[in-house]
């Protein structure tokens, strides 16, 4: 019989969970609503954000890496391991924002 192992813990978590909903109207009618939760990772001086919509929550997106929770502009490097660790335990599917769009870094499908 397999031996049974439990993962319940993380090298790398999030410095702040937010959950955000922001609703767009169009006069007095509601055009679109986005209800998503924003991860915000310190990696050892290194920011990165990862956002998950509740209509897609099996799917995280991740920006960064840049200097600072509040820096505009990224700076080269690879994605943190620790981070990439932490989502996978909790996502089916990560993205990243590339050139022309989202792409696809790792999927359990």
């Amino acid at each position: 019989m397999a031996e049974h192992r439990i993962v319940d813990r993380d090298e790398v978590v999030p410095t702040e969970i937010e959950h955000k909903c922001e609703v767009f109207f169009v006069g007095d009618e509601r055009e679109q609503i986005y209800n998503y939760i924003v991860y915000h990772f310190d990696c050892r001086g290194v920011y990165f954000s990862a956002r998950t919509y509740l209509d897609e929550i099996e799917t995280v997106s991740v920006l960064g890496p840049f200097e600072g929770r509040h820096a505009a502009n990224r700076i080269s490097g690879p994605l943190n391991e620790g981070m990439l660790s932490y989502l996978k335990r909790r996502f089916r599917k990560i993205q990243t924002l590339g050139n022309d769009g989202y792409v696809d870094v790792w999927s359990d499908r």
